[in-house]
């Protein structure tokens, strides 16, 4: 025989399933609130020399950039081993005056009743993001973090073999322990570039110089030994965080000819051939440039013979390149 349902125990039941709904909903993505991103440039950078210079904000939107985004539920970032599930590379493209990936992620609500636009005990989610985005095609930004992995995200950087192929390349400062905002915020990131440039003036000049004789430059050559890759970690502070390779070729070497063949009277300046490099070096492998200047002295006096000569100059960078900044070398010819 059947047992009929008490008043008291149809209204229990009730008020379960209300219970269970508001729990279920709490730890569902909402599918209401999306993720959504802007971007800008920071404003302070000066140019680099790189065949995808990225400058401002429409520079940025031409190359698109990365993101890797951490999902730590109830615990923040710093208490967390995370690792880049919740976005892994995803790719960012400038479409009809927005960023858009696909597919589209959505912000997981918390647990707890609803307070504002979270429960009361939100899930945190931490974004990185780089540019311009590689799907590993980029013979400068080879490879990543695998997704499977746990730590910081960081990408590989390699210098281009050819300096006219070199790529340029900006971090962006991370976006912490961010939780579900109210609907139509974006998460904006704030880029800037991790890398250094050497040599993009080139000054020659000489202290010794004065009357009965002028210098005349004949060949001007520099010679680079530089950090041949490393991982941009884009966990940072406001700054790159580089962290050297030290597999195979430790460092590599570049080569820019500025003149050759010439007859350029002092002082002279050459700009627009530098190469970009990484701020950073190993123990034991320091980076320097190395200037080649071959130059002839001509005498006003008829019976003075013309005197050539070859100096070379060296500079260790460890001290000098900065990120986003470009360092000059300026040579003074006082072997006369």
């Amino acid at each position: 025989m059947r047992t009929p349902c008490t008043t008291a125990t149809v209204l229990l039941l009730a008020m379960l399933a209300g219970q269970a709904c508001t729990e279920k909903d709490q730890l569902q993505p909402d599918e209401r609130t999306a993720i959504v991103f802007s971007a800008v440039v920071s404003g302070d950078m000066p140019l680099t020399r790189a065949a995808n210079e990225i400058n401002d904000d429409n520079s940025l939107q031409s190359a698109g950039f990365g993101v890797f985004a951490c999902y730590t539920g109830l615990h923040k970032y710093a208490e967390s081993n995370a690792n880049s599930s919740f976005m892994y590379n995803q790719r960012l493209e400038w479409s009809s005056g927005n960023w858009r990936y696909e597919p589209v992620k959505y912000w997981p609500n918390g647990q707890g009743e609803a307070t504002d636009v979270t429960g009361d005990n939100p899930y945190y989610v931490s974004f990185f993001a780089y540019a311009p985005y590689s799907d590993g095609s980029n013979t400068c930004i080879p490879s990543c973090i695998l997704e499977q992995e746990s730590g910081d995200p960081w990408i590989l950087y390699r210098l281009s073999d050819d300096v006219a192929g070199q790529v340029d390349l900006l971090y962006a400062q991370p976006l912490l322990d961010q939780k579900k905002p109210k609907t139509g915020s974006k998460l904006e990131f704030t880029f800037k570039h991790a890398l250094a440039c050497i040599g993009d003036t080139v000054n020659i000049s000489s202290s010794a110089a004065g009357s009965g004789f002028e210098i005349r430059l004949k060949e001007v050559k520099i010679d680079y030994t530089l950090t041949a890759k490393a991982r941009l970690v884009l966990w940072n502070r406001g700054t790159a965080n580089w962290s050297v390779v030290q597999s195979e070729e430790v460092v590599t070497t570049r080569s820019v000819t500025l003149l050759s063949n010439g007859n350029e009277t002092l002082p002279k300046t050459f700009e627009g051939q530098g190469v970009l490099c990484i701020p950073a070096e190993a123990t034991g492998y320091p980076q320097k440039a190395t200037a080649h200047v071959t130059y002839v002295v001509n005498y006003d006096d008829p019976s003075t013979a013309p005197v050539e000569r070859t100096t070379e100059s060296e500079i260790l960078l460890k001290s000098l390149l900065q990120e986003g900044k470009k360092l000059e070398i300026n040579i003074n010819l006082t072997n006369l």
